[in-house]
């Protein structure tokens, strides 16, 4: 199965290539969440894995920081439903 990927810029200017582990709408706030890896490892050996809120333009995805604390809730929350649910 191919991973849908975009093209990101890291904080040093850098242009980065990530890979969309899932996404999700949420009804309650009508926002669009995104987790994804950059396909590094931390220092313990594990993927790193992001979120973030995301929105389509001209079919390509732009990041966008999650300011309040409903939107990060909202996208921790997030990154351990999906992370559980591929360790079954």
């Amino acid at each position: 199965m191919d991973r849908m990927q975009f093209e990101t810029i890291d904080k040093d200017g850098n242009t980065i290539m990530c890979e969309v582990i899932a996404t999700y709408h949420n009804d309650d706030d009508n926002k669009d969440y995104i987790i994804y890896t950059d396909n590094t490892f931390d220092e313990n050996k594990k993927l790193k894995v992001y979120y973030a809120l995301y929105e389509m333009l001209d079919n390509k995805i732009k990041i966008k920081a999650a300011k309040t604390n409903d939107e990060k809730r909202v996208g921790l929350e997030l990154v351990k439903t999906i992370l559980e649910e591929l360790k079954k």
